[in-house]
């Protein structure tokens, strides 16, 4: 691609609260060189480089988008454990293409997947590696579940210490970046209990021990308290979900809180607008099903408050593939976090940019700086201050490659 200058209004870099005003940064290949204010550019200016940005006065650069919870080939619609349990692969991997595409377009430059067929996940890692294929980095998983257990269509089946153990080193022998455990059942797979743990605490240990040896992070699906727990037992990096579920619904163990904030491990929220999507649509009426599954996501978002005042690190994953929950649906669900939770803006931000970054394990991703990977957003706006401004992505570059620059009132010269 060559050297490409952006030029801002604001410049928001992963880190800091606020953000820099008249800002630029500089690209070469598909790394950032440069990031400052437009004052200190030179004489020389704009002609040092091939490619010019200028979002304007109103626009905003920040680091693209990492969604930390996603599944690639599920389908997002009304079906998606059918789909999953019938799809041939050739129609998992038109649906991977085409939410990788989704993605991409709403501003997310990486998604982990957190439990996809892994032959698929990792063909299509490769490929937008290779640039064969346009698409957000993905970070793929190898996902461990009991016979039987939660999304058991997409995972290895294992169900004692040993074969534990060596579904991992099988998983890393075929290049997964992390290993996904279901420590609990979940509300997708018939026939599982989300309440109660699949895994014993010395299976959960077992396989985050084979991991640790092997230079893989894990990440555990845990409803259930007792699947929260066996999950700090064993050390993992990521807790998806971490409910706290009973019987009566989503709850609270102060206790275990703290001791996930105190390991310092980061918790997935996975916090998603899903039905409440229609609650705008007046020919839309709510089943009795569907008016719990709405009290739920109420409820998961004063879960998810309550994890943060606590001092627990929080990541954003929307979940993207499940039931009403597209891969477009990201930035929407940001904001519907920061105003559920009442959570700050930059915070937010944070939550999908640094911190995400830094519970991958990836310092080259989520701030802008001299040396990081160049996957950036440019939006209309300041998210600092309103999120919502990360609804109006003006421009998409990923890994240096310019992925979008739509026409607009404020035209981008390129």
């Amino acid at each position: 691609m060559g050297t490409l200058l952006i030029k801002a209004g604001r410049l928001f870099d992963g880190l800091a609260d606020t953000v820099r005003e008249q800002a630029f940064v500089t690209v070469e290949d598909d790394r950032i060189t440069g990031v400052g204010l437009q004052k200190d550019l030179g004489e020389s200016g704009e002609s040092n480089y091939q490619r010019v940005v200028d979002l304007g006065q109103d626009g905003t650069v920040m680091p693209g988008l990492i969604n930390m919870h996603t599944h690639m080939t599920f389908s997002a619609g009304g079906s998606v454990l059918e789909d999953a349990i019938h799809d041939s692969d050739e129609v998992r991997m038109i649906r991977a293409v085409e939410n990788l595409r989704e993605s991409l377009a709403c501003g997310v430059t990486t998604v982990r997947d957190c439990g996809s067929p892994p032959h698929i996940a990792l063909a299509a890692r490769d490929a937008v590696a290779s640039s064969l294929l346009s698409g957000p980095r993905i970070v793929t998983s190898g996902a461990i579940t009991t016979t039987g257990g939660h999304c058991w269509y997409c995972s290895t089946e294992a169900d004692d210490e040993d074969t534990i153990r060596k579904a991992v080193r099988d998983h890393v022998k075929n290049g997964v970046d992390f290993i996904k455990l279901f420590a609990t059942g979940g509300n997708l797979t018939p026939g599982t209990n989300s309440v109660e743990a699949q895994f014993t605490e010395a299976q959960m240990c077992a396989a985050t021990e084979e991991a640790r040896r092997l230079g893989r992070r894990s990440a555990s699906h845990a409803h259930g308290t007792q699947g929260v727990r066996n999950s700090i037992a064993a050390r993992v990096t990521t807790i998806e979900h971490c409910s706290f579920q009973t019987p009566e619904g989503i709850g609270w163990e102060e206790d275990l809180a703290k001791q996930v904030a105190d390991l310092g491990i980061y918790v997935c929220h996975t916090v998603f607008r899903g039905l409440g999507k229609l609650k705008d649509d007046p020919n839309y009426h709510f089943s009795e099903q569907e008016e719990a599954m709405l009290a739920a996501r109420d409820q998961r978002l004063v879960l998810t408050k309550r994890l943060a005042e606590k001092g627990v690190k929080l990541v954003s994953g929307n979940d993207a593939g499940v039931t009403h929950c597209a891969f477009g649906d990201y930035p929407a669900d940001l904001v519907h976090l920061a105003d559920g939770c009442g959570f700050a803006p930059a915070y937010v931000l944070k939550t999908a940019t640094s911190v995400a970054a830094e519970a991958l394990g990836r310092d080259d991703l989520g701030v802008l700086a001299a040396g990081k990977s160049a996957d950036l957003l440019g939006v209309r706006g300041n998210p600092a201050e309103d999120i919502r401004a990360i609804l109006q992505p003006q421009l998409i570059v990923a890994r240096g490659q310019m992925a979008h620059a739509p026409r607009s009132r404020h035209p981008i010269s390129i």
